[in-house]
């Protein structure tokens, strides 16, 4: 049976679109050093001298026998200004709904305790109030350098007691971001 032209390229066009709108779905194996390392964008600001550092988004899912809540996505982002040692934050974005959490710290397995710098905070309120909230935990170089093959779990903690599911930044995902910025 013979396929007319016509159909031939409406069904490879479907395919391509169909390809094209999976890739979005498919994120960065957080295991990977070098997949990280690839995904690490650089940003130059030349007015204030200052370089960014972008390390991929990644998803985070609690465990499934805990009912704390989970946070959503982490990343690693850095700045280097001139001069200056390279600043490192651990980027926690989180949506969830019910009584505001408020997470103002967090800690590692070691019991070590970070500040947790609310950088964005959103309500949005119908019926039922909804936070969106991404928090920056600013770490050392050497922090990182230690935790490179180990990875970093922490868990998040706010002033109502409320505390969330622990949260890993694996170590290969570690390893490609620090290949991907400048050290100090």
């Amino acid at each position: 049976m013979r396929i007319d032209s016509s159909l031939n390229v409406l069904l490879c066009g479907i395919l391509l679109l169909t390809t094209a709108s999976c890739s979005s779905v498919f994120r960065v194996d957080p295991n990977d050093p070098l997949e990280v390392n690839e995904e690490v964008a650089v940003e130059r600001d030349p007015f204030k001298n200052i370089m960014y550092f972008h390390g991929p988004v990644i998803s985070n899912a609690a465990d499934n026998g805990s009912d704390a809540p989970e946070v959503e996505d982490i990343e690693l982002h850095a700045r280097t200004e001139q001069n200056r040692p390279t600043r490192y934050f651990l980027r926690i974005t989180d949506y969830y709904d019910g009584d505001w959490r408020g997470f103002d710290q967090a800690f590692d397995l070691a019991g070590e305790k970070f500040h947790a710098l609310a950088v964005m905070h959103n309500v949005n309120c119908t019926l039922f109030c909804g936070y969106d909230e991404m928090l920056d935990i600013e770490l050392s170089r050497k922090y990182l350098d230690d935790h490179a093959h180990t990875g970093i779990t922490m868990r998040l903690y706010g002033p109502s007691s409320a505390a969330s599911a622990p949260f890993t930044l694996p170590a290969g995902y570690i390893q490609g971001f620090l290949k991907g910025s400048y050290s100090d």
